[in-house]
């Protein structure tokens, strides 16, 4: 596989040769102080073209970086930003290189707020760029309303689980129990006992990644109790595990912040879902 060196230095004697390329710069992790950087760590690299219409109409620019293993989008197009196109592409040597690519040269003094490197400028159009604060993905603390909805919503979409556990539909059981328990409820109260540990002045990635990071090993061990694979009474225990350790972190974190945990809700709800699960098939 390449080294940063090599890949950098073959972009920039790309971009260089291109006249359509008029800047780029590196974001990411690879600019991040204190990153853990590693062999599949992919290179972030955002393009200011001055004619985008080759790089909509096809991929032919791409052979100069290798020969390809898989892209995607499957063909250019945006994903996100209006007037970007992207190119995220997986080489067969096992590097990968995340295209952004626009002919938009309107940039904010903060629009890399959170880290960058330029690797190319051939019109000085990054001049004006305010040096990062990487502040951006700091982990935000809740406002009231903000924590008491996450804390009473939580318990609505709670009682799917063990519904559709009872009735043996584990495909639905499992997506409210590994997707919106998890990632909309589960992962947000986590993050704001981590951000609440750590002043506030910490990011754990995406999809909490960086949990095992933050977490002592008990509370570790906890968390990697909620779960389970396929088989339903394993579902039942990962299910309990997630509703005893939401509340345990929920409160701490309403505790530090003055706001109220609802405990009412939660035992009403933690007892039907108990006689659901007591109740026999008819």
């Amino acid at each position: 596989m390449r080294t940063e060196s090599e890949v950098l230095s073959q972009f920039k004697g790309w971009a260089k040769r291109n006249d359509l390329i008029r800047g780029a710069v590196l974001t990411s992790s690879r600019v991040v102080p204190d990153a853990s950087i590693d062999f599949l760590s992919d290179y972030d690299i955002e393009l200011y073209v001055s004619e985008i219409g080759s790089f909509e109409e096809n991929d032919d620019w791409l052979k100069a970086f290798g020969s390809i293993m898989v892209r995607w989008p499957f063909k250019p197009r945006s994903t996100g930003k209006k007037s970007w196109i992207t190119r995220l592409v997986l080489f067969k040597d096992g590097v990968r290189i995340d295209f952004q690519i626009t002919d938009q040269f309107e940039i904010e003094p903060d629009t890399y707020d959170n880290g960058y490197k330029v690797l190319i400028d051939k019109d000085n159009i990054f001049n004006e760029l305010s040096k990062p604060t990487f502040s951006q993905y700091l982990i935000k603390k809740p406002s009231k309303e903000e924590y008491e909805t996450l804390a009473n919503e939580f318990w609505w979409d709670a009682y799917y689980v063990p519904k559709y556990l009872w009735r043996d539909e584990l495909p639905f059981a499992k997506y409210m129990l590994d997707y919106i328990l998890r990632y909309l409820f589960l992962n947000k109260i986590i993050e704001w006992y981590i951000g609440m540990k750590n002043n506030w002045l910490v990011n754990t990635g995406a999809c909490g990644k960086k949990f095992k990071r933050y977490l002592d090993s008990k509370t570790w061990s906890e968390f990697e109790e909620t779960y389970a694979g396929a088989d339903v009474e394993e579902n039942w225990k990962a299910f309990f595990k997630t509703t005893d350790f939401f509340r345990k972190i929920a409160k701490q974190v309403g505790e530090n912040l003055g706001y109220e945990y609802p405990d009412n809700l939660d035992k009403e709800v933690v007892q039907f879902c108990l006689k659901i699960r007591e109740t026999d098939k008819f």
